[in-house]
């Protein structure tokens, strides 16, 4: 990892939520985002760091239909904000993890997907593009899933992720000082996408509560504990071991 990477977690997501971000508004975080980052056709963001075989993903809109000023309060570690919007910490809290790994240099393909709260938009136009570069991953990993401790195995019902995986990845949780477990009751974000292509697709507990609300706050600390604790986990070392059946064309 890189000895001079200073990441401010605090300011980066009081940044990042300063307005709530509609479908098609995304464009307007991209000062936010890292230099070298690359933006499609369709509007998602992408940046490779290092050889990988992991999908890194979160999203840049929030569930909102207009774009509007957010009054944050502040108290210690918590963000939340005056009631008058939604503060956007689902998803900020993982572009924010995502950030912090990407000043860490740690290896993975990083995308910054537009419209999943519109039916991940983004992440199915950029499977349909090119299904073939996404096959490349064994596994997708996104920090998109509420409060802490969970790693999804089944999105919509459907498993999405082996138990071997999971449990692989909680006991590096746990060497992290972390405790995650699998966590069957997922219900969808962009990972659930690749399915068809990628072994193993999770969602990982970002430190979010009462998410799509005007209710909902963020435990900072508890962002940056996830992330530091992400940047010490050996990505590439997880079992593969979900088998792929799907019927899709360019699976075959």
């Amino acid at each position: 990892m890189r000895e001079n990477c200073t990441f401010d977690f605090k300011n980066t997501f009081l940044n990042l939520t300063q307005y709530t971000v509609p479908y098609e508004y995304e464009s307007r975080l991209e000062p936010y985002l890292p230099a070298g980052v690359q933006k499609d056709d369709f509007g998602n963001y992408f940046l490779r760091v290092g050889e990988s075989e992991t999908l890194f993903t979160s999203h840049l809109d929030t569930a909102s239909y207009t774009r509007e000023k957010v009054n944050h309060i502040v108290a210690r570690n918590i963000i939340r904000t005056d009631g008058s919007t939604i503060l956007g910490g689902d998803n900020k809290a993982g572009v924010t993890i995502l950030l912090y790994l990407i000043c860490q240099g740690v290896p993975g393909t990083y995308y910054f997907f537009a419209g999943e709260e519109r039916g991940c938009l983004g992440s199915r136009w950029a499977l349909e593009q090119d299904p073939a570069f996404f096959k490349q991953f064994k596994r997708a990993v996104a920090f998109d899933r509420r409060e802490i401790g969970s790693i999804i195995t089944h999105q919509r019902c459907e498993r999405t992720a082996s138990d071997s995986f999971a449990e692989a990845l909680a006991g590096q949780f746990a060497d992290q000082g972390m405790l995650y477990q699998a966590d069957p009751y997922g219900v969808f974000t962009d990972t659930a996408i690749f399915e068809d292509v990628i072994s193993e697709c999770t969602n990982l507990s970002a430190g979010v509560w009462h998410e799509h609300s005007r209710n909902e706050y963020v435990d900072i600390a508890i962002v940056e504990q996830i992330a530091r604790a992400a940047a010490g986990i050996d990505w590439e070392s997880l079992p593969a071991a979900r088998r792929i059946m799907s019927p899709q064309s360019w699976v075959a």
